[in-house]
């Protein structure tokens, strides 16, 4: 277990250190792009690239009429914080060990840095996001503190875009989010990002994107095969995790995870990364560093994480963390922004247990 106080940022520089050896091949391996065939031809039961041939442009192209690049996920059936708090209770009572882990895992041969290397400031003209979902308006508050980075080092490396297909049979995706490695297979995300509803939906989920792909490789990449959250959410229990057919967290690693400590109000210690609309139009990530949580209010069945950070639409999901011995661990996944009559604008995070309780019960449930 971490200590229960943040590192000290000197702490946190020391822990920094370069590449130490290549990236594993099988990060950036075209078989992470499966293709589920709808007729259940033998191509569903063979090599899953077989009906994938690479075009002159290095896109996919599926030679396969009958087929449809991706996963398709059927209906998702929605849960409640009890019940997934009460599964979680009986895996820990079965078994001392099972559904206890929160550590964070840092490969051997990843970069490692507190502060990214920032990446070249572009600023396009504002665009209309293309069918994005905004649940609550979001803030950039008292000018813009926000920064952009190259995701080649950890722990920013395990943040992400997540493309989302309502139907799944349509060419082009339908909003975009952002998630973060919390397990082999595991990803955090915004309950407001997963369609629930849906009968045919998939999503794409790429690590460290940056201009069009990962900085990982083409192939660099993971869809959803299953997920599970609060559909019937407030802003404090707005959370979700994704199962990944790849396990990429093998090779880039993950979060640690805490219940949020009203005892850590007001230090300026947590990062908050993502991929804004109003920056670079979501093809470059951006981070605002080093900012205070301000208060925690319980809400729905989590506790919502007040801040002053700023953010924008395709930042959902995003994760908040902040460093403790030696490791970053998330306390809460990025839901919003409120503008309450009478009170300053904030954007917000959700949290606590309920957060922890699905985190746990998605490191049980899928290894």
């Amino acid at each position: 277990m971490p200590n229960d106080q943040p590192d000290s940022l000197d702490h946190i520089v020391a822990r920094s250190r370069p590449q130490q050896g290549e990236a594993p091949a099988e990060l950036n391996d075209p078989r992470n792009y499966l293709v589920f065939d709808r007729l259940g031809s033998a191509a569903q039961h063979g090599d899953p690239a077989a009906a994938v041939t690479t075009g002159e442009d290095g896109r996919l192209v599926v030679s396969d009429p009958d087929t449809t690049l991706g996963i398709v996920v059927g209906a998702v059936e929605p849960v409640t914080p009890e019940a997934i708090e009460s599964e979680v209770a009986g895996i820990r009572a079965a078994d001392d060990s099972a559904g206890s882990d929160n550590s964070a895992y840092i490969p051997d041969w990843t970069a490692v840095s507190a502060m990214p290397t920032l990446a070249p400031r572009a600023e396009p003209p504002r665009l209309v996001r293309r069918n994005g979902m905004r649940v609550r308006p979001e803030w950039v508050i008292d000018g813009d503190n926000r920064l952009p980075y190259y995701p080649n080092t950890y722990p920013l490396s395990l943040v992400g875009r997540i493309f989302v297909w309502q139907n799944a049979s349509t060419p082009n995706w339908t909003w975009w989010g952002t998630a973060s490695l919390l397990g082999s297979r595991t990803i955090m995300t915004a309950s407001h990002v997963v369609p629930w509803g849906s009968s045919n939906w998939k999503a794409l989920f790429v690590p460290a994107y940056y201009d069009g792909a990962s900085v990982h490789g083409t192939w660099a990449a993971s869809w959803v095969t299953d997920a599970r959250g609060y559909s019937n959410h407030s802003q404090g229990d707005d959370m979700a995790v994704m199962r990944l057919a790849v396990p990429l967290g093998n090779n880039l690693g993950w979060f640690g995870f805490l219940t949020y400590s009203s005892s850590w109000q007001d230090q300026p210690i947590w990062t908050l990364p993502g991929y804004p609309w109003d920056k670079d139009s979501g093809n470059r990530p951006w981070m605002h560093p080093n900012y205070p949580i301000i208060d925690d209010d319980n809400d729905g069945a989590g506790v919502e994480l007040e801040y002053r950070a700023d953010t924008e639409g395709g930042q959902s999901g995003a994760p908040v963390y902040a460093w403790f011995s030696g490791s970053p661990y998330v306390v809460g996944t990025h839901s919003g922004g409120e503008d309450n009559f009478g009170e300053p604008r904030q954007n917000v995070a959700a949290g606590g247990a309920a957060l922890t309780n699905l985190l746990h019960w998605a490191r049980g449930n899928w290894p």
